[in-house]
């Protein structure tokens, strides 16, 4: 039987949307060269769709790096979109330049992978997190470890998750450079040649001379105190090598050992962050925390602080969201889609998700009128805490000597009231894109326009409350509880709202 082979640069594996609504699969090189025809990439599993997304925007800059032009301000950016393609010439040379190294079962360097020769063989399925393996159990997905096999396209897409969703994973085994997996922002163009472009990294961060995962030569495994942009787009926290099963040509096993840790503090353009004192989080997913409650730091904090002294929290939104901003025309929103998995900060994953926001330019380019749509997030933050707190006082003495009382009930209200609030949060986004983002501090406009916002927060608010409350007991005691409990509801509401 002949050695398998699959090269990525020309076998079709990327699925994108072409412009006319068609839908293919494609190699990087055709990908890039095509890209100005692309809508964009679409895979079910959004730590693919990203991953894919961060691969081609780690090929392109390396290869600007390679010829010199790589951009430093928005300014290029502009210049690089108004171009309108990938310059072939460009691609073409630095594929020369790489070598042969886009083969994913070359004999020495084998894509995106590392030769193991003396590495023990464990199921694929432990480097995927949306199947079960070993400990990682799924009980609404009932399928052995060994059963999971991917053709090669399907491998190939695994791989470009490892970089920006690699957890922590036992004793040795280090998550990717971000650490835990955050919630990462990519803004949308026109195109997929424009998304790439809005979604290159602007702010150098280089140091040592490590170099883009297909290029490096170095086994990985050890902790790492330096790197440059394009190795941290494709950090190898994980030593993996692919195997093929002859008889079926298709991949169920692998080699997998540990890659390289670091305890380098490296900001990702693609990531929002907190800063607060001396310690910078990225924005992560929270238990019963949809991503669009996170928008503040997602697309619209540009240095927003809070509190003061000791207690000072600062959000910084991604830079590619600073960039999309200031290189985009006030005629159409910003499309941004957020990629989220939420894990216990751990190895244990719970939840992965998909998320599009389109988000007016104005309110995008303004510090202002961004924050001023934060408080009104804030703010319902506050009634959403107002309607747990009266939910609770409806059990005797609000739940006094058992802290569990009511507490599920408090929480499937609280989840409901943000479920349906969620599709009143874009228009909120667009009424504060219309007003002058010049004009004085008014309370009186800004009431006014979050109007439908602060209406909805109220109507919903109370009727979660009601729902609660009917299924409470009839006696006299209970309905004292239900009386109180509501007038305190609306009392929050009437004060925090009017």
């Amino acid at each position: 039987m002949s050695k398998p082979s699959f090269n990525v640069l020309t076998e079709p594996w990327i699925p994108v949307f072409r412009l006319d609504g068609s839908r293919e699969e494609l190699g990087i090189l055709p990908c890039l060269l095509e890209a100005h025809k692309i809508r964009e990439i679409r895979d079910p599993s959004p730590l693919i769709e990203f991953g894919l997304y961060r691969l081609l925007v780690a090929f392109v800059l390396d290869s600007l790096i390679l010829a010199k032009r790589r951009p430093e301000d928005h300014l290029d950016v502009r210049e690089l979109i108004a171009h309108g393609f990938f310059e072939e010439i460009l691609l073409r040379d630095y594929i020369k330049n790489c070598g042969d190294v886009f083969d994913m079962f070359h004999s020495t360097r084998p894509f995106m992978q590392t030769v193991l020769p003396s590495a023990k063989i464990k199921p694929l399925a432990g480097a995927y997190p949306a199947v079960p393996s070993g400990t990682n159990s799924h009980h609404w997905h009932h399928v052995g470890e060994a059963n999971f096999n991917l053709d090669y396209p399907a491998a190939a897409r695994l791989l470009a998750t490892f970089a920006p969703f690699m957890t922590a994973g036992g004793a040795g085994l280090s998550p990717s450079i971000n650490g835990a997996p955050a919630i990462y922002a990519l803004p949308l163009g026109q195109s997929l040649f424009e998304t790439i472009c809005a979604n290159l990294p602007l702010q150098k961060q280089e140091s040592g001379t490590g170099k883009v995962a297909w290029l490096d030569t170095r086994k990985p495994g050890t902790e790492r105190t330096q790197a440059t942009t394009t190795e941290a787009l494709t950090w190898r926290a994980r030593a993996v090598q692919l195997c093929v099963d002859e008889a079926t040509n298709s991949i169920s096993s692998m080699k997998f050992e540990k890659g390289d840790s670091t305890r380098l503090s490296w900001i990702d353009a693609n990531l929002g962050y907190r800063y607060d004192k001396d310690k910078v989080t990225p924005i992560r997913m929270r238990e019963n925390k949809p991503i669009w409650r996170e928008a503040g730091p997602l697309l619209l904090l540009s240095q927003k602080s809070s509190g003061a002294g000791e207690d000072k929290v600062v959000y910084q939104r991604p830079d590619v969201i600073n960039t999309a901003f200031k290189s985009s025309s006030l005629q159409h929103p910003v499309r941004i889609v957020a990629y989220g998995m939420r894990t216990d900060m751990k190895m244990k994953v719970f939840e992965w998700v998909r998320t599009t926001f389109e988000v007016p330019v104005k309110l995008g380019q303004s510090t202002r009128l961004g924050a001023i749509v934060q408080l009104e997030l804030d703010l319902a933050e506050k009634m959403a805490s107002a309607l747990s707190s009266s939910v609770k006082q409806l059990y005797p003495r609000e739940g006094a000597g058992n802290k569990a009382a009511l507490g599920n009930l408090a929480d499937r209200c609280e989840r409901a009231y943000w479920q349906h609030l969620e599709n009143q949060f874009q228009p909120l986004m667009a009424a504060f894109a219309e007003i002058d983002e010049n004009a004085p501090d008014n309370p009186t406009l800004i009431a006014e326009t979050a109007t439908r916002w602060r209406d909805a927060i109220k109507r919903i608010a109370i009727q979660q409350f009601e729902i609660a409350a009917q299924d409470m007991d009839a006696d006299s005691d209970a309905l004292e509880r239900q009386v109180k409990a509501r007038i305190k509801l609306r009392s929050s509401l009437k004060k925090h709202l009017s």
